[in-house]
């Protein structure tokens, strides 16, 4: 039995805790599937970010505009060392959410809150951001085929869903 000075919680403590998201809005489980997941995909980023914003133009093509990549079509754009320092610069924060932020909750809050207030500017909402976070889902389960769990399916909808809710 654990008391208020021990170190160690009980079994039945931690088993819950295991299963239980916390303020990142990630379970310990969901957490650990993640990292390891994120560990695989962050050895080419620029690769995995290009055809992240690829898959997400030829989804959305709408959102072109938003950007200054130079015009031409979603297919075109895969070569565009524009978007691919863009992709670099969203796949970074992304990694660095996973690596820093799900192990230390007010880093995470930060990063978020400055990252809403750097895409308010650009009249940026909750919907855009559950667009592109739907999009590096779909892709990054799909990468990970052979390590695809529903446990990491339900940690990508968590922590996607929690990016997207720091739009409100």
């Amino acid at each position: 039995m654990s008391g208020p000075g021990s170190l160690v919680g009980s079994d039945e403590e931690e088993q819950t805790n295991y299963h239980t998201p916390d303020e990142t809005g990630l379970t310990k489980s969901q957490k650990v599937a993640l990292i390891a997941a994120w560990s695989i995909v962050k050895k080419d980023l620029v690769t995995h970010g290009r055809n992240i914003f690829v898959m997400f133009f030829e989804e959305y093509p709408q959102y072109l505009d938003y950007f200054d990549f130079g015009g031409g079509s979603a297919g075109e754009l895969g070569e565009n060392r524009s978007l691919h320092a863009h992709a670099l610069n969203v796949m970074n924060f992304i990694g660095t959410l996973i690596d820093y932020g799900l192990n230390d909750p007010a880093l995470l809050k930060c990063s978020l809150g400055k990252l809403v207030r750097n895409h308010r500017k650009r009249n940026v909402t909750k919907e855009d951001v559950a667009a592109v976070g739907g999009v590096i889902m779909r892709y990054s389960l799909k990468a990970l085929e052979q390590h695809k769990t529903k446990t990491l399916e339900e940690a990508f909808g968590a922590f996607l869903g929690t990016v997207a809710a720091a739009f409100e």
